[in-house]
């Protein structure tokens, strides 16, 4: 029988204006599953080489229209010619294949300002629909068997034909649509039609914070089934933590046709360990004659526990027999574990969890978030493994099925999120739902419970879930309630997450646990300290907006102090920004606004740990450093004894290499290596044998922890935490260096000679301009105080340049000079003022001696009440050839004073311009902390060497601060014929509580009313 259509009553398309119509003749939703003819074939669980698998991925005809009005009508009919028509790649996003624009926005509806429109209301004005069309053949194989479409993803909402006969709708961008399209096809070619609206009513119900695109952006596929089918699996594995047995439930929902209809059948099922071996002594049976659901269980026994450290997967066949023949085989893998809230925490298998969480949303520079391969999806799981990401969230919407498999597979905990936003229709601080969506609005309630249930039926057996979210940033309401008493009815063995009520208190009762956004350290601690009624998390922290995530350590310190804090997701994942081309060839990663997109928020999808191209960001070293499980401390020096707290779960220290180097001066000088056996969340201690040379230097000992053997997700070796520590630090001996110098002086400059160096300091301006060392001038700008940095992204949303402008380009006014002089050493004494409003003062000193070497001081006076200051330092430029870097201090990649703890001291190289950090806005970027040396040579080695005394902060870029923050992206940065190196006493810390008006913490910033040192050493090389 076919579907037979009616109209909405109130005169408006499905899409425009009707919230309660979000499918017509759409298949219930399910499993993910795939029938097979064998049970060999279903261990595989290799869906798409199934012989009821055929992929309708590919080219299709495209129309583009740029209103509904516009598009054309009939198109779906079988005489219709599209021959004409474009071609189109199937899954794939329009705005990316030529066809209207991507738009990103964060809170704010896309058509505001272009239309004045009201939820439940759709853009009619400028509404894109694309309308596709291609046509297929039923295979042969499938002869009298039922023909089923699925549509993985499509946005945001869609019609479908064939053979020119209405077939059904949908909405939903983000799980499943099926069709049954057997009424429908005939034998030989098929003509399928689908026409997608870019927004519709459903789009008041997806205001993501993502890019706005549109069109098939998932796999499309047909599939058919034996006439007697497993439509739907539900299967329960709990583990025991007393008994260590597992118990297997599966609830299998048979179909059959009429054909089979009170035929003896039976169902069997079967449980593989992970070399395909049996592990129920038989199989499970149960005869039916008619369908239904039919339920079996069994005990099993000893079954090795799922959790992210040790992510045991069996395979489960159902199987569907006449007599002695396999009529269908389906299976799905299967993790025995125990996950609730027990004794007022989140455990798994007994155990406090912690969530070393991240937000992810499906994306990649070349497709948006279409066509996700399994490739895709694999190197974020190996890169999340490999740097201590234990869990993720999917924000805002469930993600491609095979994503979830991964995470079984792999290890990693999820929070599954139901496909729902409505930020933009709401604002925080509101009292009341006002006109918030879907708020507890009757129209909207099926809709959105609705939601809740695609997600659950499509992926409830996935042992990776353990938290069900109720959507993000949707406020509260009665809807909630129905989508959680939902999601409790048919689940209870996992836990509802909704961030939504921290605004709208009255509705605390839908989420099981308390879950917050980028709340600060103090109100942490007083949450767990005085208000602690349900475990907590934070869903979102820890901003990673351009140079972020300072501070991140400070939020661990908090989970291991407080039981109730159970750890937290990071946004986000990935920088969304879109690879694209200027006018004239020039690649670059576009953000809001690049393609006359508005509205638009800008650079605001430049918030992950990884850039668009998944490259590592400096940040995510320090997420993998604060995320360690093995941690040490010093118990004493003397008797070398170092404390070992072991936060694995699971997994005792002993099954990890253990190592220990004790370094001179940057150096390897001893190592070897540890047996330490410390059990899963105990403390123990170990002896650490190393000797401390006689030799002078500073000694520096490591230890770390490595794989003993290769993994699914890593290599042997690969280090999984280490920690540091200065055991000894011994003063080289100091010496008068033989050899004389002279000081003269003119109208202009004081010369400074040696037996190999000539300097000039500035009478007018006090810069030391010229650095000569054997004939070869070091410096194209001399020496400056210098109190700024480039803005990062923070420091614009915290207002710094507003705050702390006086900073930015403060005029140094010379005020004195003077020079005393021996033939053994040479000062240069000056001071200036500083155009700052209040009165404050820069003092610098140069001390030359014989070998050319410079002892630069500079001592900076802030008169409280002035903002804080950016940096302390002095700033010169040598030419471009000296581009060549080394340093001996923390590294290799970028670190910051609230952004170090990742960062090893050692002894790096690399090219001047690779320090540049490819933010997707030029920022602060390449700065070193701790640094004891650092120097700027050529390829010949000919440059300067710069010394800490002890240490400073240096920077070595082609660009000056201003330069820098001059451009909004990198492409535009106009080639450079300097290298711009900066000394500093300190740089402010980079924050990221938020991006758009936390400040840095106090204890990195450096406040006015206080006097700074900031001394180091050049000299020529």
């Amino acid at each position: 029988m076919t579907f037979q259509y009616t109209p909405p009553a109130n005169g408006y398309p499905e899409w425009n204006n009707n919230p309660e119509i979000f499918q017509l003749n759409r298949m219930k939703a399910h499993a993910t599953l795939m029938p097979f003819l064998t049970i060999e074939e279903a261990l595989t669980l290799d869906r798409k080489n199934s012989s009821f698998y055929e992929s309708l991925n590919g080219s299709w005809k495209f129309h583009f229209s740029e209103n509904p009005d516009a598009r054309v009508q009939g198109f779906y009919k079988t005489d219709y010619d599209v021959s004409s028509w474009s071609d189109m790649k199937v899954p794939a996003h329009w705005q990316l294949e030529g066809y209207d624009y991507p738009q990103y926005t964060n809170v704010t509806y896309p058509w505001v300002s272009k239309e004045d429109l009201k939820p439940p209301f759709a853009p009619t004005k400028y509404n894109p629909v694309g309308q596709y069309v291609r046509t297929f053949t039923v295979p042969e194989r499938w002869e009298d068997q039922p023909v089923y479409i699925s549509f993985q993803g499509v946005e945001s909402a869609f019609y479908i034909w064939v053979n020119g006969e209405l077939v059904g709708y949908s909405e939903d961008s983000f799980t499943p649509a099926e069709f049954d399209l057997t009424p429908y096809v005939k034998e030989g070619e098929n003509t399928l039609a689908v026409e997608v609206y870019r927004w519709s009513d459903a789009s008041w119900l997806e205001d993501q914070d993502f890019w706005r695109m549109s069109g098939i952006f998932r796999d499309v596929y047909l599939y058919s089934t034996p006439n007697v089918h497993v439509y739907d699996l539900e299967v329960r594995s709990p583990y025991d933590v007393k008994t260590k047995n597992g118990s297997l439930s599966v609830k299998a929902d048979v179909v059959t046709s009429s054909r089979y209809e009170g035929q003896p059948l039976r169902v069997e099922a079967q449980l593989y360990d992970a070399q395909g071996k049996s592990v129920l002594d038989t199989s499970l049976q149960n005869s039916f004659t008619s369908e239904g659901m039919i339920h079996l269980e069994a005990s099993v026994e000893k079954p090795h526990p799922w959790s992210a450290e040790s992510p045991s997967l069996y395979t489960l066949v159902v199987s569907l027999w006449d007599d002695e023949q396999v009529l269908e085989a389906q299976s799905c893998k299967v993790g025995f574990r125990t996950f609730g809230i027990e004794d007022g925490l989140m455990k798994i298998n007994g155990e406090r969890i912690v969530f070393r969480g991240v937000n992810r949303h499906e994306f990649t520079s070349k497709k948006g978030r279409a066509a996700i391969s399994r490739d895709d999806m694999l190197q974020d799981i190996l890169l999340m493994k490999q740097y201590n990401i234990n869990a993720v969230r999917t924000s805002h919407y469930p993600n491609d099925v095979v994503w979830y498999e991964l995470c079984d597979e792999y290890g990693l905990y999820v929070i599954d999120e139901t496909n729902l936003e409505t930020h933009g229709s709401w604002s925080y601080g509101q009292v009341g739902e006002g006109e918030a969506v879907p708020g507890s609005k009757p129209e909207w309630r099926e809709n959105v419970v609705d939601r809740c249930r695609t997600m659950y039926e499509r992926d409830k057996n996935h042992p990776s879930i353990l938290i069900w979210s109720l959507g993000n940033e949707s406020f509260g309401g009665e809807n909630f309630v129905h989508m959680y008493n939902f999601l409790k009815e048919k689940d209870p063995t996992r836990i509802v997450h909704y961030e939504g009520i921290f605004h709208h208190r009255e509705y605390e009762h839908v989420s099981d646990i308390e879950s917050t956004m980028y709340n600060k350290i103090e109100d942490l601690e007083k949450y767990a300290m005085w208000n602690g009624k349900k475990p907590y998390i934070l869903c979102e922290y820890s901003h990673a907006m351009g140079n972020s995530c300072g501070n991140l350590f400070k939020y661990w310190e908090l989970f291991d102090r407080y039981p109730i804090l159970q750890g937290g997701f990071i946004w986000d994942w990935r920088d969304q920004a879109l690879e694209t081309t200027t006018d004239d060839g020039k690649t670059y990663l576009a953000y809001g606004g690049d393609f006359g997109d508005t509205p638009n928020d800008g650079t605001f999808c430049g918030n992950g740990l990884i850039f668009a191209d998944g490259k590592v960001s400096p940040k995510l070293h320090e997420v993998k450093a604060c995320h360690q499980s093995i941690k040490w401390s010093l118990v004493d020096l003397e008797s070398q004894r170092f404390q070992v707290e072991n936060q694995y779960l699971f997994t005792n220290v002993k099954d990890y290499e253990m190592k220990w180097t004790l370094m001179k001066d940057g150096k390897t000088v001893q190592e070897d290596v540890l047996s330490i056996d410390v059990k899963p969340t105990q403390t123990g201690e170990a002896h650490i044998p190393y000797t401390v040379p006689s030799e002078r230097g500073e000694y520096v000992l490591t230890v770390s922890a490595h794989l003993k053997e290769d993994t699914s997700w890593a290599q042997r070796g690969h280090e999984v935490s280490f920690n540091q520590f200065v055991v000894t630090k011994v003063a080289a001996d100091s010496f008068i260096e033989e050899g004389e110098m002279n000081a003269s002086e003119t109208d202009m400059d004081w010369t400074i000679e040696g037996p190999s160096f000539t300097a000039k300091v500035s009478k007018q301006t006090g810069m030391l301009h010229s650095y000569k060392v054997e004939g070869v001038e070091r410096l194209t700008k001399g020496l400056r105080p210098n109190f700024w940095r480039a803005l990062t992204d923070n420091d614009r949303g915290n207002k710094l340049d507003e705050r702390a402008g006086v900073w930015r380009d403060v005029k140094a006014t010379l005020t004195q000079l003077s020079v005393e002089h021996s033939k053994q050493k040479v000062i240069v004494h000056t001071m200036f003022t500083l155009a700052t409003g209040l009165p404050s003062f820069c003092r610098v000193t140069y001390a030359f001696d014989p070998t050319g070497e410079v002892t630069v001081t500079q001592t900076v006076d802030a008169q409280a009440g002035l903002p804080e200051l950016p940096e302390v330092g002095m700033l010169f430029a040598m030419n471009k050839e000296f581009d060549q870097l080394s340093w001996y201090g923390k590294g290799p990649h970028e670190n910051h004073w609230d952004r170090n703890k990742g960062a090893k001291i050692g002894i790096y190289e690399g090219i001047v311009s690779e320090q540049l950090t490819p933010y997707l806005r030029p920022q602060e970027s390449g700065n070193k902390t701790d640094v004891r040396w650092m120097t700027v040579t050529n390829k010949e080695g000919i440059g300067l060497k710069i010394s800490g005394l002890p240490l400073v902060e240096a920077n070595a870029l082609p660009y000056t601060p201003l330069e820098l923050e001059a451009h909004d992206h990198h492409y535009k940065l106009p080639t450079s014929d300097k290298v711009v190196v900066r000394v500093n006493y300190k740089q402010m810390g980079v924050g990221g509580d938020d991006s758009w008006g936390a400040k840095t913490h106090p204890e990195f910033t450096l406040p006015s009313g206080q006097v700074y040192v900031n001394q180091f050493v050049l000299k020529g090389i």
